[in-house]
């Protein structure tokens, strides 16, 4: 009998190894995934002739810009360094003939910059000028830094909170209505005042409200098959590889992406849209299949899918407890 116990558990062990080589196997694999995409589109091969790539580039230089303005105490004399980055690659802008939107930002950021107190006056400010004026292009937006009152934040406030925050739920059954393209666009606006790394915005959002593209997209995800096919509208949220440039940032588009995605179900719920956030931890192989069953570009990362759609009458939701208080909260210190 002894010994029969003995063989089982050396099955069990042997079993519970080949489970965890199995698992780590996997895991590499699709660790190897993500860098040969990383690899592939990336913004680290600093091809400035591509557009996108290119305005990426520029917006993190500019920004760093604009946050200078921003500051009450400005350290004169700090930027010019950018500027000459900005300079180089509005040259490039001309030179290709594609002019992009961070092309004409970055422009006006310049001519803000040399009208600075500290710089209006230098030689270099009155060269820097001149040639500025040979890029024939102009941002129609306002950029740069703004007068922002106690009273311009206070309008954010909420009398309470609560009553907006925790009367989300995920709903997975919604109305058989198709939720319309306005209000699809404006909680998309909405939900672009997400931060992101050095203000890169590298989202992209992809939406269809057609049952047959709504449903190949749902074949790959796993975990909507009790209600998936009674989803009206479905957004799949990506971000643009391009916009990073180094291995500091090889998870970074999964951070803005998942910021954006949260902000967007928050701004659905502001407009009295019902979410559901479904999750996007494929397989590589279900990755590849569904970028073959739906245009989604190769050098956007899927972050994940939302469905979206407006709530009945009555609803039935999880109440999903919420991890106690003291177990996700803790004072830092030093150690």
């Amino acid at each position: 009998m002894n010994g029969s116990w003995k063989l089982i558990r050396n099955y069990i062990r042997n079993i519970n190894f080949i489970r965890n080589v199995y698992v780590a196997l996997i895991a590499f694999l699709s660790f190897m995934y993500d860098y040969k995409r990383f690899l592939a589109y990336g913004g680290w091969q600093d091809n400035m002739n591509d557009v996108k790539l290119r305005n990426y580039k520029q917006v993190m230089y500019y920004h760093t810009l604009e946050k200078s303005f921003s500051f009450k105490k400005r350290k004169p004399n700090w930027g010019w360094e950018k500027v000459s980055n900005l300079l180089n690659l509005l040259n490039i802008a001309k030179q290709s003939g594609s002019i992009g939107y961070h092309d004409k930002a970055s422009k006006q950021i310049l001519e803000k910059f040399i009208e600075l107190p500290e710089n209006i006056n230098l030689e270099q400010s009155q060269r820097l000028k001149k040639e500025l004026e040979q890029f024939d292009f102009n941002s129609n937006d306002i950029h740069g830094a703004m007068e922002y009152s106690l009273s311009d934040f206070n309008k954010g406030q909420l009398d309470k909170p609560e009553d907006f925050f925790l009367t989300r739920y995920s709903l997975r059954e919604f109305k058989e209505q198709i939720v319309e393209d306005e209000i699809i666009h404006r909680a998309v606006r909405l939900a672009m005042k997400t931060p992101s790394v050095c203000n890169r915005q590298a989202w992209h959002i992809y939406h269809t409200g057609n049952s047959d593209v709504k449903n190949r997209v749902l074949d790959y995800q796993h975990g909507n098959k009790p209600f998936g096919k009674n989803i009206p509208n479905l957004l799949v949220v990506t971000t643009d590889l391009k916009a990073f440039f180094s291995s500091p940032e090889r998870y970074q588009h999964w951070i803005d992406g998942g910021l954006l995605s949260m902000s967007l179900m928050y701004a659905f719920h502001s407009l009295g849209i019902a979410t559901c956030a479904l999750n996007w931890s494929q397989s590589p192989k279900n990755d590849k299949l569904l970028r073959k069953a739906v245009n989604i570009k190769p050098n956007h990362t899927i972050i994940m899918i939302i469905a979206i759609g407006y709530p009945n009458e009555n609803n039935k939701v999880c109440i999903s407890a919420r991890r106690p208080f003291k177990e996700i909260y803790s004072t830092l210190e030093k150690r």
